[in-house]
Protein backbone atom coordinates (compact mmCIF):
# COMPACT_ATOMS: atom_id res chain seq x y z
CA UNK A 1 0.00 0.00 0.00
CA UNK A 2 2.65 2.29 1.02
CA UNK A 3 4.08 2.00 -2.61
CA UNK A 4 0.95 2.71 -4.32
CA UNK A 5 0.93 6.11 -2.06
CA UNK A 6 4.64 6.84 -3.43
CA UNK A 7 3.88 6.45 -6.86
CA UNK A 8 0.67 7.95 -7.78
CA UNK A 9 2.31 11.68 -7.09
CA UNK A 10 4.81 10.68 -9.81
CA UNK A 11 2.17 8.83 -12.41
CA UNK A 12 -0.01 12.38 -11.72
CA UNK A 13 3.41 14.21 -12.36
CA UNK A 14 3.66 12.73 -15.75
CA UNK A 15 0.15 12.51 -16.74
CA UNK A 16 -0.09 16.82 -16.54
CA UNK A 17 2.01 17.38 -19.49
CA UNK A 18 0.21 15.21 -21.63
CA UNK A 19 -3.43 16.50 -20.50
CA UNK A 20 -1.67 20.24 -21.02
CA UNK A 21 -0.66 18.98 -24.41
CA UNK A 22 -4.28 17.74 -25.69
CA UNK A 23 -5.49 21.14 -25.80
CA UNK A 24 -6.08 22.49 -29.55
CA UNK A 25 -7.22 25.97 -29.99
CA UNK A 26 -7.78 27.48 -33.10
CA UNK A 27 -9.27 31.10 -34.50
CA UNK A 28 -11.63 32.15 -36.21
CA UNK A 29 -10.59 32.62 -39.92
CA UNK A 30 -13.73 34.83 -41.15
CA UNK A 31 -14.92 38.29 -40.83
CA UNK A 32 -18.17 36.69 -38.92
CA UNK A 33 -18.97 32.96 -38.37
CA UNK A 34 -21.84 31.73 -36.54
CA UNK A 35 -21.64 29.74 -33.44
CA UNK A 36 -24.70 27.04 -33.55
CA UNK A 37 -26.53 24.79 -30.86
CA UNK A 38 -25.52 21.82 -32.92
CA UNK A 39 -23.36 20.40 -35.49
CA UNK A 40 -25.82 22.42 -38.91
CA UNK A 41 -26.23 25.86 -40.15
CA UNK A 42 -29.83 25.13 -40.20
CA UNK A 43 -29.53 24.85 -35.95
CA UNK A 44 -30.00 27.37 -33.55
CA UNK A 45 -27.48 30.45 -33.95
CA UNK A 46 -25.69 31.11 -30.62
CA UNK A 47 -23.15 33.28 -31.02
CA UNK A 48 -21.27 35.34 -33.89
CA UNK A 49 -17.80 35.32 -33.39
CA UNK A 50 -15.25 37.80 -35.42
CA UNK A 51 -11.82 37.25 -37.39
CA UNK A 52 -9.10 36.34 -35.15
CA UNK A 53 -11.30 34.99 -32.45
CA UNK A 54 -9.48 32.00 -30.37
CA UNK A 55 -11.63 28.81 -29.95
CA UNK A 56 -11.02 25.66 -27.90
CA UNK A 57 -11.47 22.77 -29.95
CA UNK A 58 -13.70 20.54 -27.50
CA UNK A 59 -14.07 17.50 -30.59
CA UNK A 60 -14.29 17.47 -34.14
CA UNK A 61 -17.06 15.48 -36.53
CA UNK A 62 -18.04 15.36 -39.93
CA UNK A 63 -17.04 19.13 -40.83
CA UNK A 64 -17.84 20.63 -37.54
CA UNK A 65 -15.91 21.65 -34.28
CA UNK A 66 -17.55 21.75 -31.37
CA UNK A 67 -15.55 24.90 -29.56
CA UNK A 68 -15.67 27.17 -26.78
CA UNK A 69 -14.71 30.53 -26.53
CA UNK A 70 -13.31 32.55 -23.63
CA UNK A 71 -17.14 33.34 -21.95
CA UNK A 72 -17.19 29.55 -21.46
CA UNK A 73 -20.54 29.38 -24.25
CA UNK A 74 -19.99 26.21 -26.31
CA UNK A 75 -21.36 25.89 -29.86
CA UNK A 76 -20.33 23.83 -33.02
CA UNK A 77 -18.54 26.15 -35.94
CA UNK A 78 -17.69 24.76 -39.37
CA UNK A 79 -13.91 23.79 -39.84
CA UNK A 80 -13.78 25.76 -42.90
CA UNK A 81 -14.50 28.85 -40.53
CA UNK A 82 -11.51 28.46 -38.33
CA UNK A 83 -7.69 28.78 -39.04
CA UNK A 84 -4.90 26.64 -38.07
CA UNK A 85 -3.26 30.17 -37.44
CA UNK A 86 -3.39 30.50 -33.51
CA UNK A 87 -4.02 33.99 -31.62
CA UNK A 88 -4.57 35.04 -28.46
CA UNK A 89 -6.67 37.09 -26.97
CA UNK A 90 -6.00 39.92 -24.12
CA UNK A 91 -8.50 39.62 -21.06
CA UNK A 92 -7.26 41.84 -18.91
CA UNK A 93 -8.53 45.75 -18.85
CA UNK A 94 -4.39 46.19 -20.40
CA UNK A 95 -1.69 44.60 -20.78
CA UNK A 96 2.05 45.56 -21.08
CA UNK A 97 4.16 43.52 -23.63
CA UNK A 98 7.49 43.37 -22.94
CA UNK A 99 10.77 42.60 -24.90
CA UNK A 100 11.86 39.94 -22.52
CA UNK A 101 9.63 37.44 -20.90
CA UNK A 102 9.95 38.92 -17.20
CA UNK A 103 8.26 42.08 -15.75
CA UNK A 104 11.76 43.84 -15.68
CA UNK A 105 11.99 43.58 -19.56
CA UNK A 106 11.05 47.27 -21.34
CA UNK A 107 7.02 47.64 -22.45
CA UNK A 108 7.30 46.99 -26.55
CA UNK A 109 3.21 47.80 -26.47
CA UNK A 110 0.03 47.95 -24.08
CA UNK A 111 -2.70 45.82 -25.58
CA UNK A 112 -6.49 46.46 -24.14
CA UNK A 113 -9.08 43.91 -22.93
CA UNK A 114 -10.38 42.06 -26.44
CA UNK A 115 -7.66 42.51 -28.45
CA UNK A 116 -6.59 40.13 -30.53
CA UNK A 117 -2.54 38.64 -31.18
CA UNK A 118 -1.03 36.07 -33.09
CA UNK A 119 0.71 33.44 -31.18
CA UNK A 120 3.90 32.05 -31.76
CA UNK A 121 4.79 30.60 -28.91
CA UNK A 122 5.29 29.66 -24.83
CA UNK A 123 8.27 31.41 -22.58
CA UNK A 124 7.52 29.78 -19.01
CA UNK A 125 5.03 31.87 -18.08
CA UNK A 126 4.89 34.18 -20.39
CA UNK A 127 3.05 34.27 -24.25
CA UNK A 128 5.29 35.54 -27.35
CA UNK A 129 2.72 37.51 -29.54
CA UNK A 130 3.20 39.39 -32.95
CA UNK A 131 0.93 42.62 -32.79
CA UNK A 132 -0.75 43.38 -36.28
CA UNK A 133 1.69 46.16 -36.57
CA UNK A 134 4.46 43.32 -36.77
CA UNK A 135 6.12 44.04 -33.05
CA UNK A 136 6.62 41.12 -31.07
CA UNK A 137 6.96 41.10 -27.22
CA UNK A 138 6.04 38.71 -24.67
CA UNK A 139 2.81 39.00 -22.07
CA UNK A 140 1.73 37.30 -18.85
CA UNK A 141 -0.26 33.86 -19.72
CA UNK A 142 -2.52 35.08 -16.98
CA UNK A 143 -3.29 37.72 -19.20
CA UNK A 144 -4.49 35.82 -22.23
CA UNK A 145 -7.45 33.47 -23.46
CA UNK A 146 -6.14 30.85 -26.07
CA UNK A 147 -3.07 29.50 -24.52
Amino acid sequence: MRNLIAVVPVLAALAAPIAANAIEFRSVADEIAVLYDAPSSQSRKQLVLTRGYPVEVIISTDGWMRVRDEAGTFGWIEVARLDTKRTVMVTREISDAHDTPEDSGAVVFRARKGVFLEFLGVSGGWAKVKHESGLIAFIRLTDLWGV
